[in-house]
């Protein structure tokens, strides 16, 4: 074996791996349904792709990365209402030009509207424009090579997987004794992306301990989500703090 592909290898085992097993990796980032991708095909270190730094970047290339607000994660605009780019050694969305005319650059969108929605922002460079946005923080080096930062919106990223927060949310609603509760990723020391926290507001229906309550929502979790969703942490709560930080 000369080469693995794929994607989300994280980077405090990249090196080590390639040192054991003498074999190249290369990473791809992008997504079916999405309109372009990013490759890393030399195999430096960590990251998912790579961006020309060229002047011809800007008009040609159909990739880009626009400032958004680190808090918010909404897109910065200037004042003319474009999208702002990013220069080298800043990071931002990823957006990938729409094109009615060019069947690789065409987004067909999902079943749900809203959905297909959340992933279209316009007048991105120029009145008019559209673009398909990842829902990804990058960062882009003074090399031209992108690195995976953070997930935006109601979705983190953990072990290498998307997770959505409103689908965690959606099972613990209904459970007996809670009367709220929202989910969201936080950073875990030595480990890339973000681990779940979920963060639970008690009601006064259940009169079970908190140690048997927290027990019986981790099993229901673990036995309705995949293992790389499942909340690492529960949080007990007086209540809970529900910020928008959608494009």
């Amino acid at each position: 074996m000369r080469l693995l592909y794929g994607n989300g290898l994280r980077a405090e085992i990249w090196q080590p791996f390639v040192d054991r097993f003498r074999v190249k990796i290369g990473e791809v980032y992008g997504s079916t349904e999405g309109t372009s991708n990013l490759v890393n095909i030399d195999g430096h270190v960590g990251a998912c792709g790579f961006l020309p730094i060229s002047p011809l970047t800007k008009k040609m290339h159909p990739v880009r990365l626009i400032r958004v607000d680190d808090v918010t994660g909404e897109v910065v605009r200037s004042k003319s209402g474009l999208c702002i780019a990013c220069n080298p050694g800043e990071s931002g969305a990823m957006v990938s030009t729409i094109r009615k005319d060019n069947p690789l650059l065409q987004f067909e969108g999902y079943l749900n509207e809203s959905e297909t929605n959340k992933k279209i922002i316009c007048n991105v460079f120029t009145q008019g424009d559209r673009c398909f946005v990842s829902g990804d923080l990058l960062y882009w080096d003074r090399l031209g090579y992108v690195y995976f930062k953070d997930r935006t919106g109601d979705t983190f990223r953990w072990k290498g997987e998307n997770v959505s927060t409103t689908e965690v949310e959606a099972i613990l609603h209904p459970e007996k004794g809670v009367a709220d509760a929202t989910v969201y990723g936080v950073t875990v020391p030595g480990r890339e992306g973000r681990a779940g926290m979920a963060a639970v507001v008690r009601n006064h229906d259940d009169d079970a301990s908190d140690e048997a309550f927290v027990e019986r929502i981790g099993n229901r979790l673990a036995a309705s989500l995949a293992p790389y969703a499942l909340p690492q942490f529960i949080r007990l709560c007086p209540e809970v703090d529900k910020t928008g930080t959608s494009f």
